[in-house]
């Protein structure tokens, strides 16, 4: 469905915009969050529903300052209206004393994708909490802000794995940049513990067409198999000596896998396939 069709679908849907918000904000109460409820009030994404947004946000209640902020924080939907009046509100969040409404505000922040919200978040990142860390990557995620990557690549170092974790996807997959302070921060994920920091961290090298991601993606191709992270940086690359590793791990990967991941495996496979090696429909 469009955007408009979607907009269009919850204009014409009986159910009040302050009942859903309502409702959601009883959610909460019962630690119960209920977000698929928010999403008539994201498509409809007008004035009534800034309003509302806006009037729970200055609550002194911390349940509903985070309500607020989750209605503000995807309103219209790809269309993303009232952003620049969105951004009013949720970067004083950042700095409330509830620290959960400080999270939600950054989340917030992170789908309005707004760079004047970026020196605010900033000081997110430098917090010990580390599920404001997290908060703050996703917040500077989707930037192709100096600033922000710079960040970014302090916070692929951080002791946190989730925190840690996105941080790779963010530099990784999620921008464009490039940099040797960038590369470097994904090169020295290649060695993590976790098979999907690993992977993003690879992707990101290949995508940049960076030499270090050669080796370590033919060591995962020739390891455990851990996920698709391994097949997507192989396609990116597309270097005709990883073939004979997907051929292989392909050969050796358990059924489900090999069923589960079977695109993922013919990609990978036909971005490296060697020009004088038939494909499967001429063999």
């Amino acid at each position: 469905m469009s955007e408009k069709s979607a907009r269009s679908e919850a204009s014409a849907h009986p159910t009040p915009s302050e009942c859903v918000v309502r409702a959601f904000r009883d959610s909460l109460d019962r630690d119960e969050e209920d977000e698929a409820a928010l999403c008539l009030v994201h498509d409809r994404g007008g004035k009534v529903e800034f309003d509302l947004g806006a009037l729970y946000a200055s609550s002194v209640d911390p349940l509903d300052r985070i309500t607020g902020a989750r209605v503000l924080a995807q309103l219209g939907c790809g269309d993303r209206t009232f952003v620049p009046e969105s951004l009013e509100i949720l970067i004083p969040l950042l700095t409330d004393p509830a620290p959960r409404v400080a999270k939600e505000a950054a989340y917030a922040l992170g789908h309005r994708k707004d760079s004047r919200a970026i020196p605010f978040v900033l000081p997110l990142a430098k917090s010990p909490d580390p599920l404001l860390r997290f908060a703050a990557v996703f917040a500077l995620s989707c930037h192709e802000d100096e600033r922000a990557i710079a960040e970014l690549i302090q916070l692929a170092a951080d002791p946190d794995l989730g925190v840690r974790d996105w941080a790779a996807f963010g530099l990784g997959t999620q921008c464009d940049f490039d940099s040797p302070a960038l590369r470097d921060a994904l090169a020295a994920l290649l060695r993590d513990e976790n098979d999907e920091i690993r992977g993003e961290a690879m992707i990101g090298l290949a995508k940049r067409r960076d030499p270090r991601a050669l080796g370590a993606i033919g060591e995962e191709l020739c390891g455990t198999f851990g996920g698709s992270w391994c097949l997507e940086a192989a396609e990116l690359l597309a270097v005709q000596d990883l073939f004979p590793l997907l051929v292989s791990l392909q050969q050796r990967v358990p059924e489900p896998d090999r069923v589960k991941f079977a695109a993922d495996f013919s990609r990978a496979m036909e971005a490296c396939r060697p020009k004088h090696f038939p494909d499967a429909k001429s063999a």
